[in-house]
């Protein structure tokens, strides 16, 4: 153990030498740090490269923070140009059909002040490229199953396998019930013209309440939609490949080891993706940094609670049994979960010491989810010390 170690970290070093043991034809890592001294309190397999499934998300909303900042916010616009009318997509992550629907109410005043009773309506979702539906390592089934087309306009919670036709049919049918008419009957794309005229448009929430939300509730929709935004925001195309480089050049900025991870999406889905503790525990421990607070807090406030919410809550059966509800409301942390890999990494303030600790716990090849959960969430109690 590393010197200056505390008696916490002892009784964290000890009790994970005891308890952590894989389940049966699995390969398990962990790291747990000392957050504000970087200390290696223990680490078992830290380098492996294993499937990260959804906690790749912590490394999307540290990038996206970091270059849009906490306050950004997107745009959906409706654009005329002529009797040609565009739904133009902004990658508004938490536009609802609610959204959508009030678009089109003040859509449909503008144009009747204009006289304009019958348009062509296109949907404008240009902002991201549709070349590459799907990621390495995505299955069959993944749209709609787990996530709807990428696409920079789509309704939230609505998973579709085409997210910008389905938002711009929303959108038709309530211009259809102010008596305006829409011309054909499948709905073209098309990009609007940069001298058209903009009606009305709607501004997302914060940037830190979409990726809190996202975190909370493991959102496949906005994870891959930052991760695109951030792309563009560096200038890299926002495709897969300029998307995961943009990701892994913004968490590298803060010297996260990185040596070994290999990410195909941003939202963890891809069962090619390859992540270390190492470099887990490492972002987990920014969280709590207060060098970062002012830009990253989102994602500490966005980290599931342990038996309290988001996919740590009650309804997921997480920290509610002995030995780990002692740990219930004291960890704070992101899940991932996939056929054969189970994932946890997050923050928690030590029991004996007082003192942050961040960790990373990763299990790949047991097909037991139930059972790989139960033992990871005993991993990280034994990181709050309460058992």
């Amino acid at each position: 153990m590393a010197a200056g170690a505390t008696a916490g970290d002892q009784r964290i070093a000890h009790n994970l030498d005891v308890r952590f043991h894989p389940l049966a034809n699995s390969q398990a890592t962990g790291e747990v740090l000392d957050a504000a001294s970087g200390r290696v309190v223990w680490s078992s397999g830290a380098g492996a490269q294993l499937m990260p499934a959804s906690t790749t998300k912590v490394a999307t909303a540290i990038a996206a923070l970091t270059v849009l900042g906490p306050n950004h916010s997107e745009r959906t616009r409706v654009v005329l140009s002529g009797h040609a009318l565009y739904l133009v997509g902004g990658a508004d992550q938490h536009l609802t059909g609610d959204d959508v629907n009030a678009l089109a109410d003040a859509a449909a005043a503008a144009l009747k002040a204009r006289h304009v009773g019958s348009v062509t309506l296109y949907v404008d979702d240009s902002l991201f490229p549709h070349d590459q539906p799907t990621s390495p390592g995505w299955q069959p089934g993944y749209i709609p199953g787990e996530i709807s087309s990428i696409s920079a306009l789509q309704v939230f919670g609505h998973e579709n396998v085409d997210s910008a036709l389905y938002a711009g049919n929303v959108f038709r049918s309530r211009l259809g019930t102010h008596g305006i008419g829409v011309q054909g009957h499948t709905l073209p794309r098309g990009k609007a013209p940069r001298s058209g005229v903009q009606l009305v448009s709607h501004t997302s929430p914060s940037l830190a309440y979409e990726v809190e939300q996202m975190l909370k509730d493991s959102v496949n929709d906005n994870a891959e939609g930052f991760a695109r935004l951030t792309a563009l925001a560096v200038g890299q195309p926002a495709d897969w490949q300029g998307a995961t480089r943009a990701v892994l050049a913004e968490v590298a900025r803060y010297h996260v080891p990185l040596s070994g991870v290999h990410l195909y999406d941003g939202s963890g889905l891809s069962r090619d993706d390859r992540m270390t503790a190492s470099a887990l525990a490492s972002m987990a421990a920014l969280t709590v940094d207060p060098r970062y607070a002012s830009v990253l807090k989102p994602v500490l406030t966005g980290f599931p609670i342990a038996g309290v919410d988001g996919t740590l809550g009650p309804g997921w059966g997480r920290f509610t049994t002995y030995p780990t509800d002692c740990a219930k409301g004291k960890i704070d942390a992101k899940t991932g979960t996939l056929t054969g890999g189970i994932a946890l990494a997050g923050v928690t303030v030590n029991k004996t010491d007082g003192r942050w600790k961040a960790f990373a716990f990763l299990e790949m090849g047991g097909f037991n989810t139930t059972s790989a959960r139960d033992l990871i969430d005993r991993w990280a109690t034994t990181v709050q010390g309460c058992w």
